[in-house]
């Protein structure tokens, strides 16, 4: 990622962080008692600072605002005029950043509303750390994991507080501000957090008003003088997205790239359209690097995102860094698209609306469980599901009540509060670090019309269905891929679900993907390694006789478990990072 590091009175400590950058800094300031650090991609890391007076400010991640023309990126002209503005406020910026900004008696620190970057504050001996890397301030303090925080990212489908997963850290995310006094290490903390337009208070908006403000956020490459390329799959979401881009031929210069597999579903769909249309369609499939830098991407993976994903997931995800040399290009793609249509939380909508009603935690805690891997202590255990349930309760206090926003509006409220944080804000910081990019349908000026766009419209993807019939009803002919499987256009969720169900059980229309089981064969020593280790025997965190039978059936070439053991490995590497200085 393009990340931001910094002390206040510890100077010693940038010795050790040349070599955990790898010399990798962009921009630097040593001025005692402050000193901030930056680097990744040049695109989306800036830098600024004065001498005398003693001031400077440092940004990651991509900025937006509006003007007369409609929006655009940020470069660091523009960062600089917004930023040394005596009434700079982040109001007005959407995209995802963290700003640091100081002078000789204060240090701030702001993050966009939707906490898609993120950054994390130490105090101790009176210094001050901070930085966007978790795993990176993690070598210079004593931490250990906080099972009651991390419970809800293991146990359910994604973490549902702010809250660090380590301790003695402070995180600064969605919304938070913090402002340091430099020479007493005091802090005053707040937050501008995102606060959607209610249904009550606002009129509902048509279709059409919904597809100019979202065609005006895809139009943000262009106006930026920059040249655009769509992640195309085989989904909903992107087609929305192309969809506008064939409709308005006074686009500027844009293409497409697809990730993965040709055979997979997701490819040749795309490819299909591609070809009916005479788009340039880039294929984007990294073949599998060494097995020691197989191992050095996991480790930078996992320490980066927290254990975001399994470890075989780097295979896909890992296809990205192919789009490091592309010059002068966005990328978009259609992240979160899912909230338009009314898919997220729907087994706990369907099995668990009337014990949300009743405020029965537990029950509600079940339609939420995410299964990763049964590797840890019952100590461990029962203090994460503890957490689990203290983390549900507040944050079903924190948001409106549930009777006044109706239960699906709240739901997707709650995966806006919880989701883009603890799952694409790690994946977005990432990216970041390769090329600049962003999310269309989370941008806060679209975002904000969410509940104000009813639900009727938006199940079952009506919304997304007449959009692109309107755009270019050509584009509706082609069938969407969900999974390993495709199905026509024109189902329904349940619809879908029940074709995909029947597909798999008859073995028709089928990608079977054995990646997950190539890749950690592939890794078959350094997972045994890794895994019978002493470290992991006597870490006190797992019921270490659950590993073995995992273990056994790996090396046993069954498929038995080969779930637990990509989840393991991920944890496992997460955790070795966090405990080796």
């Amino acid at each position: 990622m393009s990340w931001v590091f910094g002390a206040i009175n510890a100077n010693d400590c940038l010795t050790k962080l040349n070599v955990l950058t790898k010399n990798n800094t962009i921009y630097s300031i040593t001025e005692p008692p402050i000193s901030v650090y930056a680097g990744g991609n040049p695109n989306t890391c800036f830098f600024d600072h004065n001498v005398s007076p003693k001031k400077g400010w440092a940004v990651v991640g991509v900025g937006i605002t509006e003007n007369s023309f409609g929006y655009k990126l940020l470069d660091k002209t523009s960062w600089k005029l917004i930023i040394e503005e005596n009434s700079f406020n982040t109001k007005e910026i959407y995209g995802h950043y963290v700003i640091i900004h100081w002078d000789e008696n204060n240090l701030n620190i702001y993050t966009d509303k939707l906490g898609l970057r993120d950054i994390y504050i130490s105090k101790f001996n009176n210094k001050i750390l901070f930085s966007t890397r978790l795993d990176w301030l993690a070598k210079f303090i004593d931490t250990t994991i906080d099972f009651k925080v991390f419970g809800s990212r293991w146990m359910l489908f994604n973490q549902i507080s702010s809250n660090s997963v380590l301790s003695n850290t402070l995180r600064i995310v969605s919304g938070s501000f913090l402002n340091i006094d430099v020479k007493n290490l005091k802090w005053i903390q707040g937050k501008n957090e995102f606060i959607p337009i209610l249904p009550n208070k606002h009129p509902n908006i048509s279709a059409k008003e919904f597809t100019d403000r979202l065609n005006n956020i895809i139009q943000i490459p262009f106006n930026s003088n920059n040249n655009l390329s769509l992640s195309l799959s085989g989904g909903m979401d992107s087609r929305v997205l192309l969809s506008l881009l064939v409709k308005d031929s006074k686009n500027g210069i844009w293409d497409t790239h697809t990730f993965g597999n040709s055979n997979h579903p997701d490819s040749i769909i795309s490819n299909k359209i591609a070809r009916y249309l005479s788009i340039a369609n880039v294929k984007i499939d990294r073949e599998i690097p060494t097995v020691e830098d197989c191992i050095n991407e996991l480790t930078e993976y996992c320490g980066q995102t927290i254990v975001n994903n399994s470890a075989s997931s780097i295979v896909q995800l890992n296809n990205y860094q192919l789009l490091k040399n592309w010059e002068n290009k966005t990328i978009i793609d259609g992240g979160f698209g899912e909230i338009w249509r009314r898919e997220f939380f729907n087994k706990l909508f369907i099995k668990g609306k009337s014990s949300l009603l009743k405020r029965d935690y537990e029950n509600v805690l079940t339609q939420l469980k995410l299964h990763r891997a049964d590797i840890f202590t019952d100590e461990i255990i029962n203090l994460m599901h503890k957490g689990c349930k203290e983390q549900l309760e507040n944050i079903i206090e924190e948001l409106p009540r549930i009777e006044e926003l109706g239960v699906e509006n709240w739901l997707d409220l709650f995966a806006v509060k919880t989701r883009l944080p603890n799952y694409y804000g790690h994946e977005q910081a990432r990216l970041d670090s390769i090329i600049q990019s962003y999310m269309p349908f989370i941008q806060l000026p679209l975002l904000s019309y969410l509940f104000i766009t009813p639900i009727e419209i938006r199940k079952n993807a009506k919304l997304f269905r007449q959009l692109i019939r309107n755009n270019y009803e050509p584009l509706s002919k082609y069938w969407l891929a969900k999974g390993s499987t495709s199905h026509p256009f024109s189902l329904t969720m349940l619809q879908s679900r029940l074709w995909n169900s029947l597909s798999k059980k008859l073995n028709v229309n089928q990608y079977h993907d054995n990646t997950s089981i190539m890749f950690l064969k592939y890794l078959n020593e350094f997972i045994n390694d890794t895994l019978r280790s002493k470290s992991v025997q006597e870490s006190g965190l797992y019921n270490y006789e659950k590993i073995k039978i995992i273990l056994d059936n790996f090396n046993a070439d069954s498929n038995l478990k080969i779930y637990d053991l990509d989840w393991l490995l991920s944890f496992e590497i997460f955790r070795k990072i966090i405990f080796d200085k």
